[in-house]
């Protein structure tokens, strides 16, 4: 006959159930450059997590390269639906690790500035993120041979072909 009000949840918090970091060999990069990403998810809840999503953000202008993507060493070419990348139907046994390498590059469109990549852990039975959003941020900088260059001198038909202008060559 007597109620009990018991505010201690019993269901686990699953925010944090995954670690993952998001990482890229390249600081620097041009337009028409390849950039290499590495996502590492770790399970750190300690029982088995199922039906898992790898999603990755990449920025405006970036493209993601085909047949790039290798997790754990093996050819996984992701779900590609606008500027995301979908890795779907994973399970990450206690304590496992998902290493997923991938290729993108850098379109010919991009201004120079920096610009992120995103990636995160989805549970599609709850329907909720279980990992924080790692990022990986690359600066688009001027390619020293197209776009900082100089052309100096003089163009004319040299038709005695001695290598100065002369009267009557057109400049």
């Amino acid at each position: 006959s007597q109620i009990f009000n018991n505010p201690i949840p019993i269901d686990p918090e699953m925010s944090a159930a995954a670690a993952i970091t998001k990482t890229s060999s390249q600081i620097n990069v041009t337009r028409g450059s390849l950039v290499p990403y590495t996502i590492t998810v770790n399970n750190v809840f300690g029982v088995p997590l199922y039906d898992l999503s790898i999603i990755d953000r990449f920025p405006a202008g970036f493209k993601y390269v085909a047949d790039s993507a290798r997790m754990n060493g093996t050819p996984a070419e992701p779900q590609i639906n606008g500027r995301e990348l979908v890795w779907d139907g994973l399970t990450l046994q206690a304590a496992e690790r998902i290493t997923i390498q991938l290729l993108l590059v850098v379109g010919s469109g991009v201004s120079e500035g920096e610009y992120t990549n995103r990636a995160l852990a989805f549970d599609n039975v709850i329907g909720a993120n279980i990992s924080g959003e790692a990022t990986a941020t690359v600066r688009v900088v001027p390619d020293p041979d197209f776009d900082c260059t100089d052309v100096i001198g003089k163009v004319f038909d040299d038709r005695n072909l001695n290598g100065r202008q002369d009267t009557g060559e057109k400049g």
